[in-house]
Formats: C-alpha cells, structure tokens, sequence
C-alpha cells in the first residue's frame, strides 16, 4: 500500500518539525505519534540526516532523534542535555526527576513508591540517570538518599523542550490505573 503523493511531500517537514520541538524522542513515538509507516520514516530519517538536519543516535537500547541544527534563534543542544533529553522522553525517569525535582532529597524506597515503579526498575533507571550525571545516591545501605545533582539544569532543560502532549490513550491508560491500583 503506497503513500499518497500529496502526503509524501510533507512527511520531511512534519518529521523535522516534530524532532525540532521534542528533540531527544524514541523513534518508535515518532512513528506511533504520527502515524508514518516504518519504511517511509526509515528513508525520510535517512535522508535527512544525510542533509544535516536530524541525528539518530543509540541511547539506552532506543534510537532517539535530536535536530543537527540550531533551533530557533538559539545554539544546537549540547550533548549532556541530549542525554538529559532522551531520559526525560522515557516516562519513569521522566517521573524520578519530576518527583525528586518537586519533593527534593528522598530514599529510593519512597521514590519508588511516589513513582509507582518496582524496586528494580527503580535501581535500573536510578543508575542510568546516575551515569548521565543527574541524580546521585547517598549514605550508607538502610539510609541511602537520592538527589538531583544540579535541580536548575534540570528546570531549565523542562522550560525549553516541552514533554511530548498526552495522548487519550495515555489518559485513558492513567484513568484505569489510577482506579485498579
């Protein structure tokens, strides 16, 4: 099933105008957020990348998007808010950073919990932020507290690049949990 050739014309632009505003998202939300079919995403990513307009990169066991180019007026992304960037598209460590952003200073116990998130997938996002520089953990085992590392880096990066909008799955998949918890 072929794309229609009016459509087929846009796809470039919608591709880099949606990397432009949400830069550091998953391939797999671009096309799920827009509904582009994997082989015409391939070769539009492909080929603006080879004009220099968007990198797709490994990060974490997901190809993230970020434009190659300034956006807006301002300088390209340097590459530690990349790395920000990709986790805050992902949404547990979005919420570890949001909560520890909003609460400061807490045990992972407590995070977990606020997070609604298992202890491993805790450790698991918890070292990966660690290894950005974002977060750190404190203490001794039994008193270990965690924090955000610079909490205005991580509220400036929030101001700039706005998260991705909730779809009304996601809403619906919020509602239903929020009432079988």
């Amino acid at each position: 099933m072929g794309e229609s050739p009016e459509r087929s014309g846009t796809w470039a632009e919608t591709l880099l105008t949606f990397v432009q505003r949400y830069p550091g998202v998953h391939l797999r939300e671009i096309r799920r957020r827009l509904g582009i079919p994997i082989g015409t995403l391939d070769y539009h990513m492909y080929r603006l990348g080879r004009q220099g307009l968007i990198a797709v990169r490994m990060q974490g066991g997901y190809k993230v998007c970020f434009p190659e180019t300034a956006i807006g007026e301002g300088p390209p992304i340097p590459e530690p808010d990349k790395v920000l960037l990709a986790l805050l598209r992902q949404p547990v460590p979005r919420s570890i950073l949001l909560q520890l952003y909003l609460d400061g200073t807490t045990s992972p116990q407590s995070l977990g919990e606020a997070v609604s998130t298992s202890a491993p997938n805790l450790s698991y996002f918890l070292k990966r932020l660690e290894g950005a520089g974002v977060v750190v953990r404190e203490g001794a085992p039994g008193q270990r507290q965690v924090r955000l590392v610079d909490p205005k880096r991580v509220h400036a990066i929030l101001l700039q690049y706005p998260p991705l909008p909730e779809t009304p799955v996601d809403r619906f998949l919020r509602f239903w949990s929020e009432l079988h918890p």
